[in-house]
């Protein structure tokens, strides 16, 4: 529920509850004396979750980190330390990026596997002729269809 601070004429100050998504009134009449009370400007609420992090698990003496090798005492000192390193907190990463990245790797091993096939079976047919047999290969349009080469190199 939103709580305003409310302060008359003559320094008198109160809080007033409201149901969330009603209007809250720029005036009241003060609890104490009745003049019209105006509506202050409420400060925004500590949040020991992140403006600090001087509670919970970091508590007096900071937390250790052994991935780290260091000790911090707030969050966003933990963030500093990591982008020092170049290291990326994992729950930065997307829900499969492990499963993707390892897909990604093994489609790539077979593909390499599939080319050192077809440069020994070159190999083999052009009675071991190694150039002849990589320029076969690993031609400028194979390597455009596999995305190793732009459209500006010519071949």
């Amino acid at each position: 529920m939103p709580l305003f601070d409310y302060e008359c004429g003559d320094r008198h100050r109160f809080e007033e509850f409201f149901k969330a998504g009603s209007e809250i009134p720029a005036t009241l009449p003060c609890t104490t004396c009745k003049q019209p009370a105006i509506k202050q400007l409420s400060s925004p609420a500590f949040t020991p979750g992140r403006w600090g992090d001087q509670t919970g698990k970091y508590g007096v003496n900071g937390c250790y980190d052994k991935g780290l090798g260091a000790t911090y005492h707030t969050s966003m000192e933990r963030e500093r330390l990591m982008d020092a390193r170049g290291l990326v907190d994992a729950g930065s990463f997307d829900k499969h990026f492990h499963e993707d990245k390892i897909e990604r790797a093994t489609t790539h091993v077979n593909e390499h596997r599939a080319d050192v096939r077809t440069l020994n079976e070159t190999l083999q047919q052009t009675k071991g002729d190694a150039g002849q047999a990589i320029a076969e290969t690993f031609s400028v349009k194979r390597m455009k269809e596999k995305g190793y080469l732009n459209d500006e190199v010519k071949g």
